[in-house]
């Protein structure tokens, strides 16, 4: 298969190696939302505060677009692959951070460090998915996946077994896991190989995608940042231990990974636009069960909830990647940096609106918003339009 080249067949052990950067990198990124009860009481912080980590590692995802035009134009992929190591060094010590401050600066280097592997290596994958873009974007989807489920049990028995003082130990695999991918990932070519250099993004046409994807993010934000980043607080203001409140992020991220391989394969054979009406609907349905609910139903709505939440993720990134074959890096850093700041900005007011009217009222109060985003959908030009 060319470099460059989306008619060639599916690639799948490359595809394999090259989304298990993104698991190992994002099992650290699974780390922040479990140290937040920890770090509010270290720090003593209201929630508003804590909810800052997320915006600056988050947040950092505004330099995407220009990572990824530079990614176009030359070989940066083995700049991407050490990212696992970097974030896997600031998050393992965020938990003993001693200052405020401090704990920003981890975030903000993570989050840096995050933004450069997401804006890089997609772009990779989708040139080694051929023609099954759908599946490509949910290998490396399912990888991330896989990181952010394991990445609370990882520091939930760390801490629960020794303590939080224990976690920087948990840098090492990610420092081993970049050298062993350096060497893995080494024959394989860059994406581009300079035969698109000189090619310009269509604006016009980026715009007509972009803003409505932007629309459905915003509606569905109050849902991902209460159910991604303040589940462990809420489950623990309810009675839960420290390890129901640890695992219940792995229920939801479990069986994320199960929506995020659906969702690519159900593009590829239904659309973008069916996959991403059933993930809107379906997500508000299993949070606003999830709210009233306890025990086995509890469980079966987060099982609900994350499925079909995580679904949306591979779909958006394959149909960027099909649309804008010659500037993949920059559309798919453009794509992730509206992701991830909207989700950096949303988890804020996510902690904001915690402090001021509650966990349960929050929790309840992102499904609806969360429908909110079905109009957008049909927002987005169909594809045929775009050709």
């Amino acid at each position: 298969m060319k470099n460059g080249d989306t008619t060639g067949d599916f690639q799948t052990a490359r595809t394999a190696i090259v989304s298990s950067a993104h698991a190992i990198h994002d099992t650290y990124a699974g780390f922040i939302a479990p140290l937040l009860p920890f770090l509010v009481e270290r720090l003593s912080l209201l929630k508003v505060e804590a909810g800052v980590f997320l915006l600056f590692y988050q947040g950092a995802s505004i330099l995407q677009p220009l990572i990824g035009h530079l990614a176009d134009k030359s070989n940066l992929r083995k700049f991407a692959l050490i990212m696992p190591a970097i974030t896997g060094i600031t998050l393992s010590l965020l938990g003993t951070a001693p200052t405020y401050f401090i704990a920003i600066m981890y975030s903000l280097v993570a989050g840096i460090s995050s933004a450069s592997l997401h804006a890089i290596l997609p772009a990779l994958v989708g040139t080694l998915s051929g023609k099954q873009l759908g599946k490509g974007m949910s290998f490396w989807m399912v990888g991330g996946e896989i990181g952010v489920m394991l990445g609370p049990l990882m520091v939930t028995f760390m801490i629960s077994t020794f303590s939080i003082e224990s976690t920087p130990w948990l840098m090492i695999p990610g420092i081993l896991m970049s050298i062993v991918l350096s060497i893995l990932l080494k024959g394989i070519p860059h994406h581009n190989s300079g035969n698109h250099r000189n090619s310009k993004a269509p604006v016009k046409k980026m715009t007509l995608i972009m803003l409505p994807l932007a629309g459905i993010v915003v509606m569905r934000v109050l849902l991902r940042t209460a159910s991604e980043i303040y589940l462990p607080i809420f489950m623990l203001e309810k009675g839960a231990n420290i390890w129901l409140a640890g695992i219940s992020l792995t229920i939801l991220q479990g069986f994320g990974v199960a929506g995020t391989i659906a969702g690519g394969f159900m593009k590829d054979r239904y659309g973008f636009k069916a996959v991403m009406l059933m993930s809107i609907v379906f997500a508000s349905i299993g949070m606003l069960i999830f709210v009233g609910a306890n025990g086995a139903l509890m469980i079966a709505s987060l099982a609900l909830m994350g499925a079909a939440s995580m679904m949306v993720l591979p779909v958006g990134m394959s149909f960027i990647q099909e649309q804008f074959p010659e500037n993949r890096s920059l559309a798919n850093g453009y794509y992730l940096a509206m992701l991830f700041a909207i989700n950096a900005v949303g988890g804020v007011i996510t902690g904001f609106l915690y402090d001021q009217i509650g966990g349960y009222q929050t929790f309840l109060l992102s499904a609806p918003i969360g429908l909110l985003g079905i109009p957008f959908v049909f927002l987005l030009p169909r594809e045929k339009d775009l050709k």
